[in-house]
């Protein structure tokens, strides 16, 4: 049977609550995710680059829908949403199983215009064609800046469908709304099937999405290109990793052959001495092979 709702868990019930329903939805409603101080100093940063942003030039982004990322590097009021004290942990825990460290995949803001048509109903996760059994790759979290209704392009997502065969076809029947007040946040899977709504009311719909994804995976907003290395030492520490520079073990994204926020902090150096950043399985096994070398001669 299909829902007939989008389940809403409240900030006080934590964590927890967010990753049972994406468990067994695949999207939740965290509501109340910002305070409206900050909702409203958000809107006004945003305002000043999408009221310069044209709007888009292919189907899939919508001719009638303004889109602009980086949004770290252009609002501290979304620096902080990355690292949310309960959207980051539920996605952590989804995630975590599949990787050493997760990333940021994309930050990006979204305005629906007015007679803009329906988003063509997708999975994210589609960008990376893993081949064999499916597992989660991303979670995203989709802030209402305004309100978002049925009317003005609300998105529309079918719960449960991060379960289905991928060659399942969605029915009209089965597609749901999120009406979401200002500073609410619709949390889904990649999994998820869900795109954009038609905006038929006379005001833009204004949202603006983080997304994270497993740390070895090729990110979907090219950080190192948006948010400058000036900025970017900046940041806090975690939003610093978030946006890419950190290891993934085993030696995955150094620079020089270690850490990019060693490297970074080092003032950028042309060489450096190379670090192993091995997995705890991995850093055993060269401890056992390095302390009875005749065991694992056919290594050397």
């Amino acid at each position: 049977m299909s829902a007939t709702f989008i389940k809403e868990v409240g900030i006080q019930e934590g964590a927890e609550a967010v990753i049972e329903t994406l468990k067994s939805d695949g999207v939740v409603i965290l509501k109340h995710g910002m305070a409206p101080s900050d909702v409203a100093a958000a809107a006004f940063d945003l305002e000043q680059y999408l009221r310069r942003t044209p709007t888009g030039q292919g189907a899939f982004y919508g001719f009638n829908t303004r889109r602009c990322g980086a949004l770290v590097a252009k609002s501290k009021h979304f620096a902080d949403l990355a690292t949310h004290s309960v959207v980051l942990p539920a996605v952590t825990e989804i995630l975590e199983a599949h990787c050493d460290c997760i990333q940021l995949n994309l930050t990006q803001a979204i305005r629906i215009e007015p007679n803009e048509s329906p988003q063509f109903l997708h999975r994210d996760d589609e960008l990376f064609p893993l081949p064999g059994e499916r597992f989660e790759t991303m979670v995203n979290a989709l802030w209402a800046i305004s309100e978002f209704s049925v009317e003005n392009g609300g998105t529309r997502v079918i719960p449960g469908s991060h379960k289905w065969p991928r060659d399942r076809e969605p029915q009209a029947n089965e597609i749901l709304q999120a009406e979401m007040k200002p500073g609410d946040v619709l949390v889904y899977l990649g999994s998820v099937l869900h795109g954009g709504g038609a905006n038929h009311s006379p005001a833009p719909r204004t949202g603006a999405v983080i997304s994270y994804n497993l740390g070895w995976l090729k990110q979907t907003e090219n950080f190192y290109l948006s948010i400058p290395w000036e900025t970017a030492r900046r940041l806090p520490e975690r939003l610093q990793r978030l946006i890419g520079y950190q290891l993934h073990r085993p030696n995955v994204g150094w620079v020089e052959g270690r850490d990019p926020l060693e490297w970074l902090r080092a003032g950028r150096p042309e060489v450096m001495a190379a670090s192993d950043a091995l997995t705890e399985d991995q850093v055993k096994m060269v401890g056992e092979a390095m302390a009875d070398p005749a065991r694992f001669a056919a290594h050397f």
